[in-house]
């Protein structure tokens, strides 16, 4: 008769591709069980404001994928870090408070760099140089190693957060780039993580709910801040150790960013011009790119499988650049190239909106107790929409919102 350690060393000889399809599974299991309990507890996106979205959307995509991660870590050979598990852990605990109850953002910044400083000191995970980005031999930190290892980290994980504002935009970014640093491990002959496999069909097993496809119109399953914090913390360890080993390492710091790079140019794009206007940069908008995009008329679908795309090809270019040779001060060179035209364009594609009273937004009106809303316009202007505060026209107004976004 089979014991449980004959049951479990069965499975510590399984495949990766075996293991990895628990993790999917697994993850979709919980997607169906944890949609009612979030429910009950109140775990759930309501519309409004600057949320478009029809009905109460659970908020369960962090706890399937980390619950997904760690019972398919426990069938493989591989034991994964336990500093890793923790710091998934506690920036997911963090995230769940916020997306429950609220938290300040400076709260949320001091978690944030928390969390950083378990990868770092406890974890091991540094940045200790930049590789040649000047064309004048690498560019080491040394004492700033830790702050500025910190500094991305944290910022990635905000990159992140800011990235998930449509439907499977985060996840579909977050697959792309762990397939790419898959891809990069296994050009250079050395040995793939087995959580690397895991971590990227549970990510599978969430988009699979949270992207629109043929047999889905919407999403059924949000990440919400605790899932979105929760993949940028995962994210940011993997590309950190995509940059460890010195002359051996898998890819180099800016062919990493190469990998990131959608999330990242956006969300620095969005705080210098907020910046720049002399706005607070951490405060809410539709000015992101794919809010762009949905206002010229695509619709949500096509815009997260076109950014999808895009951030898919310039990961591609920043892996394949980097295994053929070339040197990570083109590699630079063309990083901030691609961040000017972005910026550039995104610039123009406001003063359009500016230009166009349609593609403005729409007004709140304060019978739906919603915050207003300010596009690239320093003050929206105002459309003809009926709006009395009974139920037939809230309905109305929401439904000429749902048409215009």
């Amino acid at each position: 008769m089979a014991t449980i350690e004959d049951i479990l060393g069965h499975f510590s000889n399984a495949t990766p591709v075996l293991v990895s399809g628990g993790g999917l599974a697994f993850t979709a299991l919980l997607i169906h069980l944890l949609s009612k309990p979030a429910e009950r507890f109140g775990l759930v996106d309501r519309p409004g404001g600057r949320k478009t979205h029809e009905g109460l959307i659970p908020l369960t995509g962090g706890l399937a994928i980390y619950g997904g991660f760690v019972i398919a870590s426990g069938c493989g050979t591989e034991i994964v870090s336990p500093i890793l598990l923790l710091g998934m852990g506690f920036v997911l605990a963090i995230g769940l408070v916020d997306d429950l109850y609220g938290l300040s953002a400076r709260f949320r910044l001091a978690t944030e760099i928390g969390a950083a400083l378990i990868m770092v000191v406890w974890g091991g995970k540094m940045i200790h140089d930049l590789g040649d980005i000047v064309g004048t031999g690498s560019l080491r930190l040394g004492l700033f190693a830790i702050p500025f290892t910190v500094l991305c980290t944290v910022g990635f994980i905000n990159a992140f957060n800011m990235a998930d504002g449509i439907d499977g935009l985060a996840s579909g970014c977050a697959a792309t780039a762990m397939s790419w640093f898959i891809f990069a491990t296994w050009l250079t002959g050395q040995p793939i993580h087995l959580k690397e496999w895991i971590l990227l069909a549970a990510i599978l097993g969430f988009a699979a709910y949270n992207t629109r496809h043929p047999l889905r119109k919407k999403a059924s399953a949000f990440l919400g801040d605790s899932g979105s914090m929760l993949l940028g913390f995962a994210l940011a360890w993997v590309a950190i150790q995509m940059v460890e080993g010195g002359p051996n390492r898998i890819l180099s710091p800016i062919a990493v960013a190469w990998v990131l790079a959608l999330p990242v140019i956006d969300t620095v794009r969005l705080m210098l011009q907020r910046g720049l206007r002399g706005g607070n940069p951490f405060v809410a908008d539709r000015e992101h790119l794919h809010h762009i995009l949905l206002r010229k008329n695509l619709t949500p679908g096509q815009t997260s499988w076109l950014l999808v795309g895009i951030n898919g090809m310039l990961g591609g270019i920043g892996v394949i650049a980097h295994h053929l040779g070339v040197p990570d001060f083109w590699l630079t060179m063309g990083f901030i190239g691609i961040f000017v035209a972005h910026y550039r364009l995104t610039t123009y594609g406001c003063r359009l909106d500016q230009a166009d009273p349609a593609a403005r937004p729409l007004p709140v009106p304060e019978s739906l107790n919603a915050l207003s809303v300010r596009h690239c316009l320093p003050k929206a202007a105002e459309l003809p929409i009926e709006v009395n505060p009974t139920s037939d026209g809230i309905d109305r107004y929401r439904e000429q919102r749902l048409r215009h976004y």
